[in-house]
């Protein structure tokens, strides 16, 4: 589990959140392939070769999650007690919960461009499977098996591709039901298997 940010990387967050809020302001007045990463340097003002340092590409300014280390630790500690499923439920249900309502309308920027933009939505699917390999090494160390065993890899893949459903359904039904509860309707799915009898 992670220590708590130094100064430093505090300050860091707070530039790379300046920053990804300016672009997507920016994305949302012109348009995502109409912005430069020149246009939102001098728009954040801050230099392009930062931005660069920060995110790397453009697609990370749209696909860059701070929450992501937290929803890992909180998984961490649940795998201590629990079995994989209900640990990854229970991850995304404690103090993550109110992240996700907290920062809902600001997934949903985000997930406009995900879903929309294409070279976006081939850097999240690249995203997805980082997600899968980093799930079965932390699975591993609270399991009897390896991470490259079939039983991790399935086991993560259908996580990883349950909760990308879960995004892709959120987008798709124009955002008309809370991300937390259609969160939870996609594990009592997983929980109850995969027959639909």
């Amino acid at each position: 589990m992670r220590a708590e940010p130094s100064r430093r990387e505090r300050k860091k967050l707070d530039a790379m959140r300046h920053i990804q809020r300016t672009a997507l302001d920016l994305f949302d007045e012109n348009g995502y392939i109409n912005v430069t990463i020149e246009r939102i340097a001098a728009v954040a003002e801050v230099s392009p070769s930062s931005i660069y340092r920060y995110f790397g590409t453009k697609e990370q300014l749209v696909l860059f999650d701070e929450y992501d280390p937290i929803l890992f630790d909180a998984l961490e500690r649940e795998l201590v007690d629990h079995d994989i499923l209900t640990a990854m439920q229970n991850a995304l249900s404690s103090s993550f919960r109110e992240l996700l309502r907290a920062e809902e309308g600001f997934i949903r920027r985000r997930m406009r461009y995900a879903i929309g933009e294409p070279t976006v939505h081939a850097g999240m699917l690249q995203q997805v499977e980082e997600t899968e390999i980093a799930l079965r090494e932390l699975f591993a160390r609270y399991s009897r098996w390896s991470a490259d065993d079939l039983e991790l890899r399935i086991v993560a893949a259908v996580q990883t591709a349950a909760l990308m459903a879960t995004l892709t359904y959120w987008h798709e039904t124009q955002y008309r039901e809370p991300l937390d509860e259609v969160i939870d309707r996609t594990f009592a799915r997983l929980a109850a298997g995969i027959r639909l009898d």
